[in-house]
């Protein structure tokens, strides 16, 4: 009997039940384009963002006190040595948990000098322009907190200020990244000495002097607009050294430290249990990233650069919050047109409603009828708002984030569960309107 009258009730009443229909597809699409483009596009996001600055800063581990002035790192008087960290080492930072999150990652070799025929002084910096890093096959990765597997294929990244300082801007040419004699002369101290792209300039270390060939002019907003920027192999020559060097730049895609279980998010890793240290591990936040970056980097220490990582994480959390509050929106706004209409109906039925309480019908049995026809409605309008919300978040993907947009299978899940929900959430008030209906009053005229 049940079935019979939500069949009737459905094909007499075409028009109200498309209009349930289309309140459900329309919050049922949007959900799912919004919670699709938030699971897809914060990863996306936090790699569009490393373009604009390493969030990893590398530099080797030292007893003695260190300052970094300018990219010159200055040791203590009482301590002699000076530490570097050997680049040829850096390959292994595609061999960590998270490498598929490591973006890039530059060397730098910087040191004291003095410019021109003025003795100007300055600093002199090494570095990768446009380099390409291998990890040969036969090296040891890792898969997991505790598990480990043989590379097969060769793993490549190119890599270098070209790539990972999209900010640098250069006037002229770059030098090559085996190139002794070319360098870069910031915008600023070539104002100073005078010097045009295509000039000399002598620099001098430690009282010997070398001619360097002026290849084009760069400018940074930052310290580097007072510098003389040439290869890596230059900067080691002029300070003697087989290789190394004293700072690595690292851009890594992470995930703000929010996202952690909320019992990690002020642990230190040594408070942790074992099983709370593999899960904050094996987590894509930026702590967990410069851990296992010391690892595998040689008497290194990893540090996230704090300016960076918080402010990326604010922003990061914010769009998530943005994406949230739309889809609630979305979802009240069709839960309301759903009451609406079943309001509607209901006081179109009354009569109907009343002769079935007349002729016995429990409100149990009354309300039911009503759910039933709510959670078909919902079950349909979650089917075809998952599709059109699958193609609006590649739509949303393509034409606002110029990216491509993977749309999870269990997504389908939760969109038919948020449009079953539309429906019976938008069918609560209508239904007890109506399992109130005194059918004697109805008979009387009322």
């Amino acid at each position: 009997m049940t079935w019979r009258l939500f069949r009737a009730a459905l094909w007499h009443r075409k028009g109200r039940a498309g209009l349930v229909l289309l309140a459900i597809v329309v919050g049922a699409s949007a959900a799912t384009a919004l919670l699709g483009v938030s699971a897809s596009i914060m990863g996306k996001m936090s790699q569009e963002l490393r373009s604009y600055g390493s969030n990893i800063a590398v530099t080797p581990r030292s007893e003695g006190l260190e300052i970094d002035i300018g990219g010159v790192r200055l040791k203590d008087s009482s301590s002699s040595d000076t530490s570097y960290i050997d680049e040829r080492e850096l390959f292994k930072l595609k061999t960590i948990f998270w490498r598929n999150n490591i973006q890039g990652f530059v060397p730098f070799l910087s040191t004291p000098v003095r410019v021109g025929e003025s003795r100007t002084p300055s600093v002199l910096t090494g570095t990768w322009f446009d380099k390409e890093v291998s990890v040969a096959p036969g090296t040891v990765i890792r898969t997991a907190f505790a598990e480990e597997m043989t590379v097969r294929e060769p793993i490549s990244l190119r890599t270098g200020v070209k790539t990972g300082f999209s900010w640098w801007q250069v006037s002229g040419n770059w030098p090559g990244d085996e190139d002794k004699e070319a360098v870069l002369v910031g915008t600023s101290l070539a104002r100073r000495l005078s010097v045009a792209v295509g000039d000399t300039i002598t620099v001098e270390y430690e009282g010997k002097p070398r001619t360097l060939r002026v290849v084009g002019l760069l400018a940074t907003g930052g310290f580097e607009d007072d510098q003389v920027v040439g290869s890596l192999p230059l900067a080691q020559e002029l300070l003697g050294l087989s290789h190394g060097v004293n700072r690595v730049m690292v851009s890594a895609a992470v995930l703000p430290a929010e996202k952690l279980v909320p019992q990690l998010r002020d642990k230190k890793p040594e408070e942790m249990t074992p099983r709370e240290y593999e899960i904050w591990y094996c987590s894509p936040i930026v702590e967990a990233v410069a851990k296992q970056i010391e690892e595998v980097i040689p008497a290194s220490q990893a540090r996230p650069i704090r300016q960076i990582a918080q402010a990326e994480g604010a922003f990061l959390t914010r769009i998530e919050g943005l994406m949230t509050l739309i889809t609630l929106f979305a979802l009240t706004l069709s839960i309301l047109g759903v009451m609406a209409t079943l309001h509607t109906a209901i006081l179109e039925r009354r009569s109907e409603i009343g002769l079935m309480k007349a002729l016995g019908a429990q409100d149990s049995q009354i309300a039911v009828l009503f759910l039933t026809e709510a959670a078909a409605l919902g079950v349909l309008g979650g089917a075809v708002g998952y599709l059109l919300g699958s193609t609006l978040a590649q739509f949303i993907g393509d034409q606002v984030f110029n990216s491509a947009i993977s749309i999870s299978p269990a997504l389908f899940l939760v969109a038919l569960g948020l449009a079953l929900a539309i429906g019976l959430l938008g069918s609560a008030l209508p239904v007890g309107q109506a399992v109130r209906i005194d059918p004697i009053k109805l008979m009387k005229g009322h």
